[in-house]
């Protein structure tokens, strides 16, 4: 059966989570205490269920006796495919206790038994099994202490063991006398594919033996060495085998002395991955003799594609080495050599290459130590390369003299599309012309972080008043100020194809903008007006106002943080009245509250597909809420709302309850947090109770009492649309509280009701729910109800057939509280989710999970 789509019961904090409607096959409790009994009930509960394949108990201080119910109770379980007993401390006996479970079970295929000081004992008990086991097919015995002599059983298990694909034993001091016993398994074991043995002390006489042992085997594909002391003649010794054996494909041997460690994994993988098309080797600190077998590696490669040497220290004779690979090779496209130190001699070495190379497509020289002979050599290699689409030269030494041989190749070789010479001693307008020359159909400039300033501005804007074609200027955070904005604005007076200008942090103030807006009317084609973080202000805002209201390509204009106070705000809402182009208006981070709501007024008037409308933590006031709710009134695709923390009170409540009224998609109200009280309440349920489409009602934190709770049991009587009602956070007393319990006993639709953090006696209330046949959902926490509200609540489940899930948190619950939930939820069928967090039991882990097998779904 695939159970790959079934639920996981976990216990973190108290919490048990189930799914409605699909069986619960895995469990997993970590960091609570088990004792024995409870590892009893436990292990009773899953061979009853017969439906669990999984489970994990790490850190439970599980021992001996734990260990052996767990045995004795699954010994014949047949569904329970993975065990993960990790960080407990069963011991050796504990490990013969698993011993006798895997001798007789027929379903057992993972075992986990890391950190439970196995020793040479508890692996001969195992080992005795394994030689005749057949359906286990992981076992891990990670940091244990078997030591070599444990090692010997468990290797001389492996001989004759045809189930197990992954043994792991890393930490396990075993040494180079265990690996030794390992190494000569593998010489007649054809099931193994994974060996892990990371941390156990081996040094080259280890290496040794298991170059031995995978010179006969043929079926071991991933070895795991690393955190060992195998030094040079070792190394040397893998390094030989490997060359010979063709079905090791993952090889680590990090964090080992030999020079070897960072490379003989992607030697590996290049030789006998047949599926491999990347290598990524940066910072690998790549040695010279590193390099060539790299390199060496690389020579006659049909698989990769992409090479990325990214910060590997190679240096140019590292480099050369690839080089030579790279003269004929006919499948790499990119080469990254970003951070490498690499000089001028080495851009010699690339320039070589680039004439016969008729692959590389893309070439990274970011971040080396490349100067004017380097750089000079590898444009005049340009002149005889074909191929080559993208250089990137960012942050080496080239000065202009360098830029302008580029400038002056990019003439003739049309391949390159891309290239970057940021970051260099050449002037930024150089490299810019760089890009110019190459001649897109759609000029872009991008001229951003101050890389221009003032003067030299006012060259490149006599530049640009002859580009007729550029589509995006980009000079973002220049410090430019007023005067270059009229430069700027002079400059693309001509551009009739522009449709993105990025001006931000540029402490551009009002007169700026009144420049730049006298141009921009008279532009056909601008989408996208950028000046966040200027100076604008209320002034400058009337500029842009000024705009929109004969502008009808603009769809996105973004104006964060201008300093725009609420008269610059009303300008611009009074503008957009008639304006339907503008898509999107970023305001965020101005004086005033209003600019992000007209942020927002223009997202919900623009947008015709959102759903879901999210407006928090603002001060809605009351000039701005009737725009707001007409906006919201005309997006008739809008079906939640949530309003939460914007300081609404009741009379700018009845703005968005007008809007309500006549809407005929919105299902879903959340107002928490805001400042309604009793009279929002009552004009919220005025409307609910004539027929509408609501489903769900959020009023957490509203300054609500018993008067509130009055108008809400009201309409609950009539509603019939509700199924859920939050009400979190208030003021309701027990006498609010019986009403709505009261009006609970006559509603047949509402599912779900949350009442924490009230006064109102909660316990006492569900108690008066005892009737009710339609809640599902009850949420009573942080109310202080202890071990006698428990005790209640248990009364009360022992006869509702409709509660399936029950919140309560923080309520002082000890040991005595949940095992009165826990003994009447052993013949309840419908509870699928309690919720313990914050309390002081954690005997209800267990027993709680007991009650969920119980009531496996099928």
């Amino acid at each position: 059966m695939d159970v790959s789509y079934l639920p996981i019961l976990s216990w973190t904090d108290g919490i048990f989570d189930i799914s409605e409607t699909q069986m619960l096959t895995k469990l997993e409790f970590s960091s609570i205490c088990i004792d024995d009994n409870e590892a009893k009930y436990l292990s009773h509960a899953i061979q009853t269920s017969k439906k669990a394949t999984k489970l994990v108990l790490r850190d439970n201080q599980i021992r001996v006796l734990g260990s052996q119910a767990l045995a004795v109770e699954l010994r014949y379980n047949t569904t329970l495919e993975t065990l993960s007993l990790v960080e407990n401390e069963i011991g050796d006996e504990g490990a013969q206790n698993i011993a006798d479970l895997l001798q007789n079970s027929t379903a057992l295929a993972n075992l986990y038994l890391q950190k439970n000081n196995i020793k040479e004992i508890g692996a001969k008990n195992l080992a005795a099994v394994l030689k005749t086991n057949a359906t286990l097919i992981i076992l891990n015995i990670d940091r244990n202490c078997i030591g070599h002599n444990g090692c010997e059983y468990i290797a001389d298990a492996l001989k004759t063991n045809k189930s197990i694909v992954n043994m792991s034993m890393a930490g396990n001091h075993i040494a180079d006398l265990g690996v030794e016993f390992i190494a000569n398994a593998l010489q007649f074991n054809t099931t193994l594919t994974t060996l892990d043995l990371q941390s156990n002390n081996v040094g080259d006489n280890g290496a040794a033996y298991i170059a031995a042992g995978l010179e006969a085997n043929e079926t071991l594909t991933t070895l795991n060495l690393q955190h060992n002391q195998i030094g040079e003649e070792g190394g040397k010794c893998l390094l030989n085998v490997l060359e010979k054996n063709q079905t090791l494909i993952e090889f680590n041997l990090i964090d080992n002395p030999c020079s070897q460690a960072n490379t003989l994994d992607i030697i590996t993988l290049i030789k006998n991955d047949k599926m491999i098309s990347s290598i990524d080797l940066q910072s690998r600190h790549i040695k010279e003799e590193d390099a060539k077998y790299l390199a060496d590696a690389l020579i006659n490669n049909e698989k990769v594609t992409s090479l990325n040497l990214n910060h590997s220290e190679i240096l140019d004779q590292g480099l050369k080495y690839f080089v030579d690979a790279l003269r004929n090779d006919k499948k790499i496209e990119s080469l990254y050599l970003d951070y490498n130190q690499i000089t001028n001699k080495g851009a010699e070495y690339i320039a070589d290459l680039l004439k016969t190379n008729k692959t590389i497509k893309i070439l990274s020289l970011q971040s080396n130590q490349i100067k004017t002979q380097g750089g000079q050599a590898i444009a005049n290699a340009l002149r005889l390369n074909t191929v080559l689409m993208e250089l990137k030269r960012a942050n080496n030494k080239i000065k202009k003299t360098v830029v302008e041989s580029f400038i002056d190749v990019l003439g003739t070789h049309t391949p390159i599309v891309q290239i970057d010479f940021s970051n260099n001693p050449a002037p930024k307008y150089v490299t810019t012309s760089a890009s110019i020359m190459m001649q897109p159909s759609e000029l872009n400039v991008m001229l951003q972080s101050k890389c221009v300033g003032i003067q030299k501005f006012q060259y490149l804007a006599k530049a640009l008043v002859l580009e007729k074609s550029l589509t995006l200027l980009n000079l973002d955070d220049n410090q430019l100020g007023d005067n270059s904005a009229r430069c700027i604005a002079q400059a693309v007076t001509n551009s009739k194809m522009l449709t993105v200008l990025k001006l931000q942090r540029n402490c551009i103030g009002p007169i700026g903008v009144q420049h730049l807006v006298s141009v921009l009317h008279n532009m056909p084609v601008i989408r996208e007006l950028y000046l966040s973080y200027n100076q604008i202000a209320g002034e400058g805002a009337k500029y842009i106002a000024s705009l929109l209201q004969t502008n009808t390509t603009l769809t996105v204009i973004n104006l964060d943080r201008n300093e725009i106070e609420s008269t610059g705000a009303q300008y611009l809402s009074d503008a957009l009245m008639n304006n339907t182009a503008l898509k999107k208006l970023g305001m965020t981070g101005n004086k005033s509250d209003s600019c992000d709501i007209l942020e927002c007024l223009v997202r919900i008037r623009s947008n015709t597909t959102m759903t879901k409308l999210t407006i928090h933590d603002n001060k809605i006031e009351e000039k701005e809420a009737p725009q707001l709710g007409d906006a919201i009134n005309k997006n008739t695709c809008i079906s939640a709302l949530d309003l939460t923390n914007n300081q609404i009170n009741h009379h700018i409540l009845q703005y968005f309850i007008n809007a309500l009224r006549n809407h005929a998609s919105i299902t879903s109200l959340n107002f928490n947090s805001n400042q309604i009280g009793d009279q929002g309440v009552q004009c919220l349920t005025n409307i609910l109770k004539t027929p509408k489409r609501i489903i769900s009602l959020s009023l957490d934190n509203n300054q609500i009492t018993d008067q509130g709770a009055q108008y809400l049991s009201e309409m609950i009587k009539i509603n019939r649309t509700l199924r859920m009602l939050s009400i979190r956070s208030n003021k309701i007393g027990l006498q609010g509280g019986h009403c709505i319990a009261d009006a609970l006993k006559d509603n047949t639709t509402l599912k779900k009701i949350y009442l924490s953090n009230n006064q109102c006696a909660a316990i006492e209330t569900v108690c008066e729910i005892r009737s009710d046949e339609t809640v599902t959902d009850i949420d009573l926490t942080h109310n202080e109800i202890g071990d006698t509200g428990a005790q209640y609540l248990a009364d009360l489940l022992r006869t509702n057939t409709t509660i399936k899930k029950l919140f309560l948190g923080s309520n002082h619950i000890s040991d005595t509280g949940a095992k009165y939930l826990a003994d009447v939820l052993q013949n309840n069928t419908t509870m699928l989710e309690i919720n313990l967090s914050k309390n002081t039991s954690a005997y209800a882990a267990v027993l709680g999970a007991t009650v969920q097998l119980r009531n496996n779904k099928v």
